[in-house]
């Protein structure tokens, strides 16, 4: 009688307890405050809009950074449910939320006593440019980027981590007049330099919706994708998207830029 009055209890407690929730896996290269290292108290807006957001529709949500190439393409194959930060057309073939999450202001960065100042792409010949890459730069790619990319008299493209710190030291000694980060991104990490860094913003190149993007190689992720969309709208009727946004000191995206 005992025994079965204690199997009677743990199927009880089993039917009252929860379904434990299906984690996602969310990769990104380091991009803070947009999305900051894996396992930090805080892992950035975009992160943290992807758990508050999931967690309302019983996802959970863990989160690894790697270079940005590599997350790409292991989203693309199914390694990872989705990739962080991603712009429309970094990867116009993974399945992407109605809504953007944030905006992204991609700025052309030079030494403080630079005369040179971007208003067009005929601008950049004059220059030897950063970037990163498989980055998603509007038409900048499309016009200048890819047809200059073998060019390494015009452009410098890194791949890795650490490509900020990188860029700055590059500016520094020479190797390059400038290059392309975005706003947000680039205060943040001057914020957090152990010595001040100047640094003279040259022009806005391109003004870009950014995602968390899901897998094309996976059933789930259109279901995903709405669940996405439909816990954001919750944190946006109720403040918190907008308090997270402060937070981080993002631009949050609005229904009306995903049209």
């Amino acid at each position: 009688m005992q025994r079965s009055r204690m199997l009677l209890g743990a199927v009880l407690l089993m039917a009252l307890s929860p379904l434990r929730a299906e984690t996602l896996h969310l990769v990104a290269d380091n991009w803070c405050p947009f999305n900051c290292p894996a396992n930090s108290s805080d892992p950035g807006f975009l992160v943290e809009v992807a758990q508050r957001a999931l967690a309302l529709s019983g996802y959970q949500v863990e989160y690894q950074t790697r270079p940005w190439s590599r997350a790409i393409a292991d989203v693309r194959q199914g390694r990872f449910d989705a990739l962080v930060g991603a712009g429309e057309k970094d990867v116009p073939d993974f399945v992407f939320p109605d809504a953007p999450l944030a905006i992204a202001r991609h700025t052309i960065y030079t030494l403080p006593d630079a005369g040179w100042t971007y208003a067009g792409e005929d601008d950049l010949h004059d220059i030897k440019l950063g970037v990163i890459d498989d980055y998603s730069y509007g038409e900048l790619m499309d016009r200048y980027i890819t047809p200059n990319r073998r060019d390494d008299t015009r452009l410098l493209i890194l791949n890795g981590q650490n490509i900020l710190g990188r860029f700055i030291d590059m500016l520094k000694l020479g190797r390059i007049d400038a290059f392309v980060e975005e706003e947000a991104v680039l205060h943040y990490f001057a914020e957090r330099m152990p010595t001040p860094v100047r640094l003279r913003d040259a022009g806005v190149v391109h003004r870009e919706p950014i995602y968390i993007a899901f897998s094309p190689a996976l059933d789930h992720s259109r279901e995903l994708a709405r669940a996405l969309d439909n816990g954001v709208r919750a944190l946006r009727q109720s403040g918190a998207l907008d308090r997270l946004a402060s937070r981080y000191g993002v631009t949050p995206g609005t229904p009306e830029m995903g049209e």
